[in-house]
């Protein structure tokens, strides 16, 4: 049995229940398919989730992939409870809960193509650690893939001390809220108190930025999450946080028979985003795939990991896939200057976190302005190749076709490779429309969370999504039924009720026609970011 202890706390608090985009199926094919796999079709596979909370993650997948079967296990009853709520409300045939202890499972679940572990690893006792990497194994498909997430040294060594302090201020209290008031007091405290100048400090400047940057995660990041307190719980003062080096997580699995295909975040594992030099003597101290990301690990002072595994006898491929055909290609990047397709001037598009893709090739260049166009919609690679290719030539076919197409190729995963936030690849198209329709339809999910009073809603790409006031009182609207003059009725009426101020500029309106004008405008705004935020069916 799990933990008496564990059990209880998780019972007492319960864990917050989000979806992480990088858990999705969609990713796991992705990434499978560009190192060799022949995973299942997200469409319609099968899906385990260890820990699943309260259903956060797995139910809106299982909303999302109607045809595809979803099982979540989760050992706080009470959160399984929250979550069966959920998929009644929502109708779903194809999602299963059930409250049961890791060490009791075995083959009676059947066969899995996509295993998910997010928070379990690092936070549970070694039985339960072992017991996840066999359930993997015993579980997984032959052509399956599971997701796990860990802890990891160098990294954790500094952040680990810090929850030790914590651990001691809050040892003599047992209620939670006290416990975590104790421990981000004792945060601030340290993180002003630290002089870089205290000639008996040892390392006295690194200790002091490294208080004051977890001070602002604890106290700032984590106070503005849904659920702060309680991820602090479970996180940093929980029974149980174990971190682990890569090579010994790798161990680890190889002696269930896994193998390590890749991270979940790509980017983090390629050594061309390392300095030249850098390069050059990582390829220069590693033997293979698990010592090269290793010595990445002790470059970066790594703290977490997100590792995707598969059987040990699959063969893998570690170069990437030349062919993107059977790929979904989207981007939220955009173009800093005017770009010009028909010449080969260089041209710059930037990702949401400052990543920059420069390229002067002309068919490159008409694929990004589409993707941003259309973004976030995914577009399937040989259809952006038709759509560049009219773009640049016309209706003429020209003679260096397949050239281009490589060059396409290439660019696209030097900017994949470089960050998802500049392009982004996926096996899965998602099931959401930019344009709203007439009656336009919002996910139920979002519907749901929105009513339950969730902060921060999941949308059809599975990210979270945050919305303004004129989205909050829209989005229960949105169910079909309402068609635009409809929801303009509806806000017209939330304004004389006082519920909603209408302003031009920032003054406020009064006047019944004025008012209809503005908010019919922000109308068509709002159902425009609302489809961009992939909201809208």
């Amino acid at each position: 049995m799990i933990d008496d202890t564990l059990l209880q706390t998780y019972n007492q608090t319960p864990y917050p229940s989000y979806c992480y985009t990088q858990t999705h199926p969609d990713r796991l094919a992705t990434l499978g398919t560009l190192l060799g796999l022949t995973p299942t079709h997200v469409a319609t596979c099968r899906v385990l989730e260890l820990g699943c909370a309260s259903g956060g993650n797995i139910v809106p997948m299982a909303y999302a992939l109607p045809e595809s079967r979803f099982v979540g296990i989760d050992f706080a009853a009470g959160q399984i409870a929250v979550g069966q709520q959920m998929i009644d409300d929502l109708g779903l045939d194809n999602v299963i809960l059930q409250a049961q202890d890791i060490l009791q499972l075995g083959p009676e679940l059947g066969e899995f193509d996509y295993i998910i572990a997010h928070g379990v690893y690092s936070w549970t006792p070694p039985a339960v650690r072992d017991k996840v990497l066999a359930l993997c194994r015993q579980l997984l498909a032959p052509n399956g893939i599971a997701y796990v997430s860990y802890n990891t040294q160098p990294g954790w060594h500094m952040l680990g001390a810090l929850r030790e302090m914590m651990l001691y201020r809050s040892r003599q209290s047992t209620d939670p809220a006290t416990r975590v008031a104790q421990a981000r007091e004792l945060l601030a405290f340290l993180a002003e108190s630290v002089s870089d100048e205290d000639p008996y400090s040892t390392f006295g400047r690194t200790y002091q930025q490294l208080l004051q940057t977890y001070r602002d995660y604890v106290l700032r990041d984590r106070q503005q999450e849904q659920g702060g307190d309680q991820l602090l719980l479970h996180d940093e003062l929980e029974t149980y946080n174990t971190a682990v080096y890569f090579h010994e997580f790798i161990a680890h699995a190889q002696q269930h028979g896994l193998q390590y295909l890749v991270e979940a975040d790509f980017a983090r594992v390629m050594l061309s985003n390392f300095p030249r030099d850098v390069q050059q003597k990582l390829a220069q101290l590693a033997h293979d795939t698990i010592e090269l990301e290793q010595y990445m690990d002790f470059v970066r002072n790594r703290t977490f990991r997100q590792t995707l595994l598969c059987r040990a006898e699959i063969p893998l491929q570690r170069r990437l896939a030349a062919d993107l055909s059977p790929f979904f290609i989207a981007t939220y990047a955009h173009p800093e200057t005017a770009v010009h397709v028909h010449d080969t001037a260089v041209a710059r598009f930037q990702g949401l976190d400052g990543s920059v893709l420069a390229t002067d090739h002309p068919m490159t260049k008409a694929a990004l302005l589409h993707l941003q166009e259309v973004a976030p919609t995914a577009v399937s690679f040989p259809e952006l190749v038709s759509i560049a290719r009219r773009r640049v030539y016309g209706t003429n076919t020209p003679e260096n076709l397949a050239q281009d197409v490589a060059a396409l190729t290439a660019n696209i995963l030097r900017a994949y490779s470089y960050s998802s936030r500049l392009v982004e690849l996926h096996r899965h198209a998602a099931p959401f429309v930019v344009q709203a329709g007439e009656r336009p339809f919002a996910s139920a999910v979002a519907r749901w969370q929105l009513q339950q009073g969730y902060q921060k809603l999941t949308n059809l790409r599975h990210e979270r999504v945050q919305l303004d006031q004129l989205g909050q009182h829209l989005l229960p609207y949105l169910d079909g039924q309402h068609d635009r003059e409809m929801l303009l009725a509806r806000l017209f009426t939330l304004a004389g009720q006082g519920k909603l101020q209408v302003t031009e500029g920032e003054t406020a309106v009064a006047d019944p026609a004025a008012q209809r004008r503005i908010l019919a405008e922000e109308l068509a705004a709002s159902l425009g970011w609302l489809g961009r935020a992939a909201l809208l069916q």
